[in-house]
């Protein structure tokens, strides 16, 4: 068994090892990113915690035509998934006389505008209100961008879903209401800004962002044939989880001038610290008003209208990396497909009963090793002891567990005097 000794580097915030234990041939080895590869360990088998849900499909055979026009078409991407979806409000319209003769308090305290030199002032928002859709019976008076008043316009423009008040305010009606009201009840209950604001000051304050539900998994994978990418898929998984669970979220929580969200790996979109400032932003996200933030629209808002490419050029890199490593895989006389993983979100709970397997894995490896300091060596598989169970094969297959175990697995066999096994 040939041994190296590698040390531990940082990749973003989290401490991994360059290689898990080689218990899989060369063609496992996986590069996380440009910088970075780790053995997945044995092949992919059911995990013990979350199933990933979605699974890449074999590409099918193709005729040497076929693989030529391939190779000549530009890479396609398919992004996929539904970041946000409105919540279902069914205010009755009112008629323009009940319009007229509604009478509500008018709250202009959080009402923007710029104020210039002159003296002059220029409203950039406008005071809408609509029904408060958590049921209170009040009517609601907030800002709303001009860009999303318009937009909101041509979709909804029918007679009496915008009315203009003596006092100024823009009443929504309708249609227009009940799109604005099922939006922001998407935020109040399915992103829990309403829970959220523990201190009820109206704003989503430091640590308070946590328990924001607003993120969600990630998977990837791509189809190539030998060096050329032909299509890279890259797919939401569960959304609506907590904030605070999301690897990719723990810099917002902690001081680390170093990380840098990636287009392919990014589990939450940008957000906003108020109710109000949050519907805005939506209904801008929600590009063609249709009640649904796509995976598409959320990348768009934050990375810009090219972020396909980017998608591109971060999965080439990877590809790159990954052919230099395992040539065998650089075969251009058949379509492949190479599925990166999913960087999943693990509930507190469920992150203590992945540290609670590793750690029986970790004990087991020890004893093993106690008896036997040869018991590693032409190893295709771990027979993982579980308490339940007897023997199993556990294999960790999501980034995180990957860190887990590999963070679990180099302490034993450092504290027995054994170094991690690594290929280059």
């Amino acid at each position: 068994m040939v041994i190296k000794k590698y040390p531990l580097i940082r990749v973003n915030t989290e401490v991994l090892h360059p290689s898990i234990l080689d218990f899989s041939p060369l063609s496992d080895i996986v590069p996380i990113d440009k910088n970075l590869r780790f053995g997945m360990g044995i092949s992919i088998s059911p995990s013990a915690f979350r199933n990933e849900p979605y699974q890449p499909q074999t590409p099918k055979a193709r005729t040497q035509e076929e693989l030529q026009q391939l190779k000549n078409e530009p890479t396609k991407v398919v992004v996929e998934g539904d970041v946000y979806r409105s919540s279902a409000t069914n205010f009755k319209k009112l008629t323009l006389n009940e319009l007229q003769n509604e009478k509500f308090t008018v709250d202009t305290s959080k009402h923007t505008y710029i104020t210039h030199s002159d003296g002059s002032t220029n409203d950039t928002n406008q005071l809408v209100a609509i029904r408060d859709p958590m049921g209170t019976g009040e009517v609601l008076t907030f800002d709303l961008s001009k860009k999303a008043i318009d937009n909101l316009k041509k979709k909804f423009g029918d007679s009496n879903n915008f009315f203009k008040r003596e006092d100024g305010v823009l009443r929504l009606n309708g249609a227009a209401e009940n799109f604005v009201a099922g939006w922001m009840k998407n935020i109040n209950i399915n992103r829990n800004y309403g829970k959220a604001d523990t201190d009820g000051n109206g704003r989503i304050d430091g640590k308070e962002a946590q328990s924001l539900t607003i993120a969600f998994e990630r998977q990837r994978d791509y189809d190539y044939l030998g060096k050329k990418l032909v299509q890279v898929n890259a797919v939401m998984g569960v959304n609506y989880q907590s904030l605070g669970c999301a690897p990719d979220a723990q810099h917002l929580f902690e001081i680390d001038n170093t990380y840098h969200r990636n287009i392919t790996t990014s589990q939450y979109t940008k957000f906003e610290n108020t109710v109000e400032k949050e519907l805005d932003h939506t209904l801008q996200m929600d590009a063609n008003l249709d009640g649904t933030v796509t995976m598409a629209e959320g990348l768009s808002d934050e990375f810009g209208s090219n972020y396909r490419q980017q998608i591109i050029a971060d999965t080439q890199g990877f590809h790159d990396h990954l052919l230099k490593e395992n040539p065998t895989l650089n075969d251009a006389s058949r379509l492949q497909n190479y599925n990166i993983g999913l960087y999943n979100i693990l509930s507190k709970d469920e992150e203590k009963a992945q540290q609670e397997v590793f750690s029986q894995q970790s004990l087991y490896i020890k004893e093993q090793m106690s008896q036997n300091l040869n018991f590693l060596s032409g190893s295709t598989s771990l027979d993982i002891l579980n308490a339940k169970e007897g023997k199993t094969n556990i294999v960790p297959h999501t980034i995180q567990e990957r860190t887990s175990y590999a963070t679990a697995s180099s302490n034993v066999l450092e504290a027995n005097n054994v170094q991690l096994k690594t290929y280059g």
